[in-house]
């Protein structure tokens, strides 16, 4: 689970929310969402921001329309926060 203090808060489920939590992702989230990233041909990474957007509702649990409303600099903090759970670098579980 990551813990991921928001720059502007968002309303979700009628609550201001300024820490999202995001929990793991499982297979399941992957084969119904694929995958966040997709690889280019100079062995970089660019993220797919629908399908990233769709992670970070489920993994949060907060609606679509939660994320829509998010700041340009929290959504790209966030992004990466997910990518990092396929890619081996996010935040360990501190549990």
């Amino acid at each position: 689970m990551s813990e991921l203090e928001l720059t502007k808060p968002i309303q979700a489920h009628g609550e201001t929310i300024s820490v999202l939590e995001l929990r793991e992702p499982t297979g399941k989230d992957v084969r119904e969402l694929g995958f966040p990233y997709v690889t280019t041909g100079d062995a970089g990474v660019r993220l797919d921001a629908g399908v990233v957007a769709k992670y970070i509702s489920r993994l949060g649990n907060i609606p679509p329309s939660a994320v829509d409303t998010m700041s340009p600099a929290d959504l790209n903090t966030i992004s990466w926060e997910v990518a990092g759970f396929f890619l081996g670098t996010s935040t360990p579980d501190k549990s």
